[in-house]
């Protein structure tokens, strides 16, 4: 073999030098093994449910577990992982080849068959490869087929697809935008009637040069005509695309009527916009990046923001993120979008139709920013950034994939010793092996949550969540930490992403359950009520077909009253995942768990997942209370709170999350909001004892 390929190997078997004996005829074969054995049950179910494991080898034998025993713990664990009998010549007499693989078995071999031990292990493997890269590319695909549709189904803008003259397509918001009910009147219709006769050949104008450049082109002011016979102006952009393997046109029909009112156009402005810098919010920043990712992503971490925070105040600091802001927004061209997108952290989307050279960009805003002698609070002083970059090429990526990789390329700078830049390196295929390979980066943060499941290196923290109203009301927001190899605890904030994307999260999501709902029966055993818990349900968890069925058997086994859970779905997966989430909220009421929607507000069709969904609690977005909290205009106040007594409407509890500040805490009243959760009430801790009579009154 070219190269030692690593096997995470589990032996079913109590003869040590049998066990001895296999490992030692892989390694002598170039593997490398990572071997656990046992020949107890309840040890290889929790192997096989919540460590990373390639292949089990099961001994055919009395007083083991059998064939069909494993094969149920594999299904139940929702694992792919082959199960080879391990034959000798006791075993040999009663089993035959059919009865091994119809009891469970994947393969098997003789003790004394080194050759045929080598290569069944190389024929599993390989096939294991194989299903991996299918279901890969399978979910891929339909990840981006749902994507897309969903997109196009709930986004605002009108867009249709033409073929060869005629409506192949039209999402909702067209239909509206047109005065039509259903996709099918527009069946017949040719996109030439949608306007004027007199604008008929700037149309067709337009949608040649799109054609022959085989590119988008410009905006073109047209009038449209509605169903009824109104004309109304329109901006009306093409560019060539394909639907179902054929070409065809894609266009976006906006209304051009002056119409909106003063108060519209300030509420979109409070979301669009980050007050203190001028530039888009994190918010209109991942939701245009969804739509469009077709160039490259920069992620800009000042390196001493939280330290000159700490020193001189949020004033201060304030003065600090603009002037750092000045430096830079004059590089850029009139496409390049760039947000505030966290505390000391900036981002900027750089399309393919941009001059601009993103890597250059990052250099000279690196430049910029070390040479730069800040001036803030009557002191002066000096600072750097890192710079992660992400050229984003991938269309079955999502933008959160592509922030986490410009996020981990930017801390792999900050970690280099910082003013530096780093360019995010995807994932290649081996051309030797077939196998994707991935990132250091990713393979360190892999590695330390395998580590910590297998080892245990997991704890739960517990935030208070406060009701003004009601001191028996006890609720926290569970958080988990991993411990790394020097005992230093580990916020999932930065490891989540690679959990999710290599489907590892799943799992943390288990034993963060697991591990609540055996806090709140010893509280229950106590004699003592329990409070309600709030448990961040990831996208692989959500997607997850066995997941609720595994959920309810925790609640059937503890005996636990299931309203003491209550699960958090972040809004934009809620969204990519509706029908999942939808699902997920039917059976909960089944067992009387509650669900939330976290991240929640700012989005355009936010009010349609309230209405579907109807969940028992939507938790504000912390950065939507910031920028409500120093809005000036009562309008904006005013749908913040028609947004609070639509959700009461419905009997959803509303959460105003990330309170950090005294305005923000001030603001709540003034929305209607009851329950706050924050740094502002308390902090995170490891222990469920917290007051709640403090804040009732």
């Amino acid at each position: 073999m070219s190269s030692p390929s690593v096997i995470n190997l589990l032996i079913i078997d109590r003869s040590r030098s049998d066990i001895d004996h296999i490992a030692q005829t892989l390694r002598g074969d170039g593997y490398q093994i990572e071997l656990l054995n046992t020949d107890q049950t309840e040890t290889a179910r929790n192997a096989i449910e919540y460590q990373p494991m390639d292949m089990i080898l099961l001994r055919v034998a009395e007083n083991l577990p059998t064939l069909a025993d494993v094969r149920l713990m594999v299904t139940e664990a929702g694992q792919d992982i082959p199960i080879i009998a391990v034959m000798d010549d006791a075993s040999r007499v009663h089993y035959r080849p059919a009865r091994l693989l119809g009891e469970g078995a994947d393969n098997f071999f003789h003790l004394d068959d080194a050759d045929h031990l080598v290569a069944v292990v190389r024929a599993e493997l390989r096939h294991q490869q194989a299903r991996k890269r299918e279901r890969s590319f399978e979910i891929r695909f339909k990840e981006s087929e749902i994507r897309t549709q969903a997109l196009l189904e709930n986004i605002q803008e009108a867009i249709a697809y033409i073929h060869e003259g005629v409506h192949a397509y039209a999402n909702p918001a067209y239909l509206r935008l047109f005065g039509y009910e259903a996709p099918d009147e527009l069946a017949t219709i040719q996109l030439v009637h949608m306007v004027p006769p007199g604008y008929r050949d700037a149309l067709k104008s337009v949608l040649r040069r799109s054609i022959r450049s085989g590119k988008a082109v410009e905006p073109v002011e047209l009038v449209g005509v509605r169903r009824n016979g109104q004309t109304f102006p329109i901006l009306l952009e093409c560019a060539p695309t394909r639907m179902n393997d054929e070409p065809c046109t894609q266009i976006i029909v906006r209304d051009a009527t002056p119409k909106r009112s003063a108060y519209d156009q300030q509420l979109e402005n409070l979301l669009k916009y980050d007050d203190t810098t001028g530039l888009y919010s994190r918010r209109y920043f991942m939701e245009t990046l969804e739509i469009n990712h077709n160039g490259a992503v920069l992620y800009i971490l000042l390196t001493d923001y939280a330290a000159i925070r700490y020193a001189m105040g949020f004033e201060a600091i304030e003065q600090f993120v603009v002037e750092a802001v000045g430096l830079f927004k004059e590089m850029l061209a009139l496409d390049d979008m760039a947000a505030h997108f966290a505390s000391g952290v900036f981002t900027i989307f750089v399309p393919a139709s941009s001059p601009t050279n993103p890597q250059d960009l990052a250099e000279r805003i690196r430049m910029v920013i070390a040479e730069h002698s800040f001036q803030v609070g009557g002191r002066l002083f000096t600072t750097t950034c890192c710079v992660g970059v992400c050229q984003a090429h991938d269309a079955h990526e999502s933008a959160v994939q592509i922030l986490a990789h410009a996020d981990r390329a930017c801390e792999a700078a900050r970690q280099k010793g910082g003013n530096q830049i780093e360019v995010y390196a995807p994932p290649r295929e081996d051309q030797r092996s077939g196998r994707a390979t991935i990132s250091p980066q990713d393979e360190a943060i892999l590695r330390l949550i395998r580590t910590a499941l297998s080892k245990g290196r997991l704890s739960l923290t517990y935030q208070p969540i406060v009701s003004f109203e009601n001191a028996e009301e006890a609720r926290y927001k569970v958080y988990l930490q991993l411990m790394d190899d020097e005992d230093k605890p580990q916020s999932m904030d930065k490891l989540g992403a690679v959990a999710v994307r290599y489907n590892v999260m799943g799992a943390l999501d288990k034993w963060t359950i697991i591990r609540g709902l055996g806090m709140l029966l010893d509280i229950q055993r106590a004699a003592v009520k329990p409070p309600i818990l709030f448990v961040r349900l990831s996208r692989n968890s959500l997607t997850d077909r066995e997941f609720f069925d595994w959920l309810a058997k925790r609640f059937q086994d503890s005996r636990l009253a299931g309203h003491y859970l209550v699960l958090e779905v972040k809004e934009d997966n809620a969204d990519d995942c509706f029908e999942e989430t939808k699902q997920l909220r039917a059976r909960l009421r089944e067992l009387g768990c509650g669900l939330a929607l976290s991240h929640f507000g700012g989005k355009t069709h936010s009010e349609r997942l309230l209405k579907e969904l109807v969940p028992d609690y939507i938790k504000l977005d912390g950065s939507l209370i910031e920028r409500l909290a120093k809005a000036k205009d009562e309008n904006s106040r005013k749908a913040m709170a028609d947004l609070a007594r639509q959700a009461q409407g419905l009997k959803t509890r509303v959460v105003a999350a990330g309170v950090s500040t005294a305005p923000q805490m001030a603001s709540i009243w003034q929305f209607g909001v009851t329950l706050v959760q924050g740094n502002m009430v308390a902090e995170a801790g490891p222990r469920l004892d917290f007051d709640f009579r403090q804040f009732a009154g």
